[in-house]
């Protein structure tokens, strides 16, 4: 075989090799593009939301009850919990609390004792209220229903608070101030007195929420 023959072997052999080696590096190369693209197409949502804890000193979580024709005020001096809120797509946003049923204050403390007694709240079998959130829908660009299960006196059952969101920035960045309001009906968690009392003592059924929470970036 002639020496240009040969040398033109090569090269063509060469050339194969250099394309064979192209292809490689293009179909890696789209690969890996086509992983970034999947990678950046996928939803933001979890980049986006910021765990809160809930500041109990700075809260608020009152309520209010008819007993003829004044109102009974009270409130709960504790509270915890965790708010995951995601500032783009809010609807995401997720809020677990709890109460702790000895923290009740309504001004008198002999009505609290009987507020905790065996015979209502039952505090020492069921020591905390807790509501845990399941979905949140938007009503306005900073109220939202939440809808989730609350838990008090042994019972869970299916309940809808209304939040506000107060502050002025809705960025995940700093603290967040929410103004949370509720309606509940005390008989469906079985929390009646014996029925010479309920006929005797015009408190009403109907227990009306109202909350100020604080809860600081952690």
């Amino acid at each position: 075989m002639q020496r240009s023959e040969r040398d033109h072997l090569v090269s063509a052999k060469n050339l194969r090799t250099s394309a064979l080696i192209c292809g490689w590096i293009h179909t890696g190369a789209m690969k890996s593009f086509r992983v970034l693209l999947l990678w950046l197409a996928l939803p933001t949502a979890g980049l986006a939301a910021e765990q809160y804890t809930l500041d109990s000193a700075h809260s608020q979580v009152a309520f209010s009850v008819r007993q003829y024709v004044s109102v009974v005020n009270g409130k709960f001096t504790d509270v915890s919990g965790t708010v995951t809120f995601d500032s783009t797509q809010p609807e995401r946003s997720r809020v677990e609390a709890t109460i702790p049923l000895k923290s009740i204050d309504t001004g008198i403390a002999a009505r609290d004792h009987h507020l905790l007694a065996a015979d209502f709240f039952d505090a020492e079998k069921f020591p905390s209220i807790v509501f845990k959130s399941n979905s949140v829908h938007l009503v306005s660009e900073r109220v939202a229903d939440v809808h989730g299960d609350l838990t008090m006196h042994g019972k869970t059952l299916p309940v809808v608070i209304h939040v506000e969101l107060l502050s002025s920035d809705k960025n995940a960045s700093g603290p967040l101030s929410w103004k949370i309001t509720a309606h509940l009906r005390r008989s469906e968690f079985g929390l009646r007195w014996n029925p010479v009392i309920e006929a005797t003592s015009g408190i009403s059924d109907d227990i009306d929420i109202q909350m100020r929470i604080l809860t600081p970036a952690r």
